[in-house]
């Protein structure tokens, strides 16, 4: 088994150059709880249920600060959730793909200037495909 490492990131179709090892991301399955319901006699049932507001995925990832990047950033703020964010990957002929849409920078991202410094971008969006 080999990991997957040599990810491609792809935002509104543009393949952007990523802090190798910063990519991670959620499937957008959200939160689900379970609690028990008595039965009597000592016994329960499990009670399962899906938190609906919780069932988007997030991508995140880290660049380099540079000039074009930070102009980059910005455009994907002002987007708003219009934006489209893929990552792709192979290992051994096997492929990954995953597809963001509606995306959006929802936090105020913070941009640390610097020679060895890097910037963490957070989408959220729908489910991942």
């Amino acid at each position: 088994m080999k990991p997957l490492s040599n990810i491609a990131v792809a935002v509104n179709n543009d393949p952007i150059a990523i802090v190798p090892n910063s990519v991670t991301f959620t499937e957008g399955f959200g939160e689900q709880t379970m609690r028990a319901a008595s039965i009597g006699g000592a016994s329960v049932e499990q009670v399962f249920s899906q938190d609906l507001e919780s069932t988007f995925s997030m991508v995140k990832f880290e660049v380099y600060p540079d000039i074009e990047t930070v102009k980059l950033l910005r455009s994907w703020k002002s987007n708003g959730n219009s934006n489209t964010v893929v990552l792709t990957g192979s290992v051994d002929g096997a492929s990954f793909r995953r597809s963001f849409k509606k995306a959006a920078i929802l936090n105020d991202y913070e941009v640390a200037l610097g020679s060895d410094t890097t910037v963490e971008i957070e989408f959220k969006s729908d489910a991942a495909v």
